[in-house]
């Protein structure tokens, strides 16, 4: 098939060359376009395949597995996830193809959503639509940039308008995609001609869910900034918590996973296809030593023992005969995937408060965060009763640390969100990290894709740290 494809491209290129003498870019943009593939695509249709990229491409492959390794909730032990574990494979073509699944992928068909639903689009006065599009802008941007550092932004998705779109630096995004939250409210607030209803795989198009959805991320951006601007931020933070998540029932989370080979859960299919993350001694040892009870729904065991995986030295094992994986009770094709949550909400609130010397409120929000979390998780009642009432949980407000409730918000994280734990290391240096080899990479390096072809893509390695954690 390649060869034919090759053959196929020699000849457009001969056809080309003997008939105008050469092929300007538009000419090539006309040949390379599926008569069967319209670019007028309305938004009905595109809804629910940015649901659906979000989620999967961009939330649950890739960037996940490598952040999973990197933070220590998994230990890569085949392939490419244990070459990164040892640091030996973090090079430019590990975010490829999530670059673009970004930038060609998500974050442009939500731009198209945008423009038609906007004043002047192709089906103006869709507000509903149009708000949603621009959260997800946000989350997948945000994605982006806290992985990469300096992202396009301004001039992106200009498509043939602009093939090397400028990088522009983190702090200016971090304003841009505050400015794209406020518009979303905004803009959800509007009459819509429609509602996206079922189209919408997140909250059937309702405006308020949205809305909260839109201030929960407000606030885990402005928490990024904690080391930037410490009172500003946890002002910020608590100021975009008062209308955000009040329960586990706002949670934003993808669950519309099948069981159909094409429609299962990413972390499922790539325990079953390519098995290269086992349970790291990391996460095992925190919560066996905390006493929590996810351990026993979570992890899966060997021969009847849970067996975790030492980060930097485990030996290869793809077929899972020597280290634990995920529990197949947990980790199921239609497990849910979230985005975010009540009890990261809580978690927020406990650590701006308690950068504020605010202990009794920061204490109650840690403790709620711990509860929601394990609500979440699907511990019996009487067990979180009971992890609650523990020493080491149960610290009191005069002794909680900002440890404490990294600690706890690294637990919530585990298994599906990776990337927020990998964000929380950084700027917190939390939990503490047992690779022997080295501690992760500051950020992603850039795809050798992008870097080929746009000469704006800053020089940086991964040993450079992004801006909020500078």
């Amino acid at each position: 098939m390649k060869l034919l494809i090759n053959r196929i491209l020699v000849i457009t290129g001969i056809f080309c060359v003997g008939m105008f003498h050469s092929c300007s870019d538009d000419k090539f943009d006309e040949i390379g376009t599926n008569p069967n593939s319209p670019t007028e695509v309305p938004i009905k249709l595109l809804m629910p395949q940015v649901g659906v990229e979000t989620a999967f491409a961009v939330a649950g492959t890739d960037l996940a597995w490598y952040a999973s390794v990197f933070v220590e909730h998994t230990t890569g032990v085949h392939g490419q996830l244990e070459t990164a574990d040892k640091r030996t494979g973090i090079n430019s073509t590990i975010g490829n193809n999530s670059w673009n699944s970004l930038y060609a992928g998500a974050l442009n068909d939500l731009n198209i959503i945008v423009d038609r639903g906007s004043d002047g689009g192709a089906e103006e006065g869709h507000w509903n639509a149009v708000g949603i599009a621009k959260i997800l802008m946000v989350y997948n941007y945000s994605v982006a940039t806290d992985l990469w550092g300096e992202v396009p932004f301004n001039e992106a998705l200009q498509g043939r308008e602009n093939r090397t779109p400028a990088f522009d630096d983190q702090e200016s995004v971090y304003t841009g995609m505050q400015a794209m939250l406020d518009e979303a409210i905004a803009d959800l607030q509007k009459e819509s001609v429609s509602n996206v209803g079922s189209n919408d795989f997140y909250y059937s198009g309702d405006s308020e869910k949205w809305m909260k959805a839109a201030y929960a991320l407000k606030a885990r951006l402005y928490n990024h900034l904690s080391r930037k601007d410490p009172s500003g931020s946890a002002n910020n933070v608590l100021g975009a918590i008062a209308n955000a998540f009040e329960d586990n029932d706002d949670d934003m989370v993808f669950n519309s996973f099948t069981t159909a080979s094409t429609g299962e859960h990413p972390w499922y299919q790539e325990l079953n296809d390519r098995s290269h993350h086992a349970i790291s001694t990391t996460i095992y040892d925190l919560i066996n030593d905390l006493g929590d009870p996810r351990g026993e729904l979570w992890f899966g065991a060997v021969e009847g023992v849970v067996v975790p995986a030492p980060n930097g030295t485990a030996v290869t094992d793809q077929g899972g005969n020597i280290y634990s994986r995920a529990s197949r009770d947990y980790l199921t094709a239609t497990s849910p995937l979230p985005i975010v949550t009540f009890d990261e909400v809580k978690f927020l609130e406990a650590e701006a408060n308690l950068r504020l010397d605010k202990r009794p409120e920061a204490y109650a929000a840690y403790l709620a965060g711990i509860e929601a979390a394990l609500e979440r998780a699907n511990v019996d009642e009487d067990e979180i009763t009971d992890y609650l009432a523990r020493g080491t949980v149960s610290v009191g407000e005069e002794n909680l640390t900002l440890e404490n409730i990294v600690n706890q918000k690294y637990i919530a994280f585990w298994l599906f969100q990776p990337i927020e734990a990998y964000n929380d290391y950084r700027r917190t240096e939390i939990p503490t990290l047992n690779n022997p080899v080295s501690p992760p990479p500051n950020r992603f390096p850039y795809p050798q894709d992008e870097v080929a072809a746009n000469p704006n893509v800053p020089a940086r390695t991964i040993q450079n740290k992004v801006w909020w954690a500078e």
